[in-house]
């Protein structure tokens, strides 16, 4: 059974609608043990399916509310990798000028004479 069916059979049956506009019809498909819930919990309280069904859904988002505040920061983004060029701007940033300075002009074509002693390339 449709829940827009059992809205309107209990509605029809209690003769007003517990809400002041008229309701729009839905159709969400219940499980028979739903079913069995709403129809034992409507004839228990005297109350229509809509009223239950707005109770439990308060009852619900207050209880999302509690354990998930909205004020909570959502969690930031992954921040994607630095690329080389921006480490090594980093780094070299905070190398002082009289360091850099003393830096040799051929560093990268004669890489090997300073890395491992060999003697200088010609150019």
């Amino acid at each position: 059974m449709l829940l827009e069916a059992m809205t309107v059979a209990v509605i029809a049956k209690a003769g007003f609608s517990c809400y002041s506009k008229s309701m729009e019809p839905t159709s969400y498909e219940l499980t028979p043990k739903q079913q069995g819930i709403l129809a034992t919990l409507s004839r228990e309280t005297g109350k229509p399916i809509p009223a239950l069904l707005d109770e439990a859904l308060e009852v619900l988002q207050e209880h999302e509310r509690l354990h998930h505040p909205a004020d909570e920061a959502p969690s930031p983004p992954a921040a994607r990798p630095k690329s080389l060029g921006e480490i090594a701007a980093e780094l070299f940033g905070e190398i002082p000028e009289e360091e850099l300075a003393r830096l040799p002009v051929d560093g990268a074509a004669q890489h090997d004479h300073y890395i491992y002693g060999l003697p200088k390339r010609s150019l």
